[in-house]
């Protein structure tokens, strides 16, 4: 049993390890969004991300994908980076595994295609940003004074 615990406790501390979690909630929801959706005209007509509706649109989804996953990575590579060993770097970890709940059920909610839960995915991903700018912002004050 402490061995499980340890190793959970290193990927939790690896802030190298974390980001993949984001990239792989990302392959994971557009590869559902692709499989459940039916067609290309359901999602031009129904996805949320404008993002990906103009990959579609100008048929670059692969290199769309590959670009977002990698942005997603160095991005949160780099504030968990700084983070480390901070009083925040959990904050900083939940609101990247928020996301990549957030991306996961954003990719069932074609299998779903119910509005609450498509609210609900929505929602996740309104508390993700404002904790993000909460954390930011509680970075800044703490900075400055």
């Amino acid at each position: 049993m402490p061995r499980k615990s340890l190793n959970i406790q290193s990927i939790y501390h690896n802030y190298k390890i974390i980001p993949f979690f984001l990239c792989i909630s990302l392959l994971i929801d557009y590869s559902l969004t692709f499989h459940f959706a039916g067609s290309c005209q359901n999602i031009l007509k129904y996805e949320f991300s404008p993002l990906l509706v103009y990959a579609l649109e100008h048929n670059v989804v692969v290199p769309y994908m590959l670009f977002t996953a990698s942005f997603y990575y160095f991005a949160a590579y780099a504030v968990l980076g700084l983070l480390n060993n901070t009083e925040v770097y959990p904050i900083g970890v939940a609101v990247i595994l928020l996301m990549s709940i957030t991306h996961v059920m954003g990719g069932l909610s074609w299998y779903v295609l119910q509005e609450s839960y498509s609210s609900a995915v929505l929602t996740l991903s309104l508390i993700s940003v404002i904790m993000t700018i909460t954390l930011f912002a509680y970075e800044v004050v703490r900075k400055g004074s």
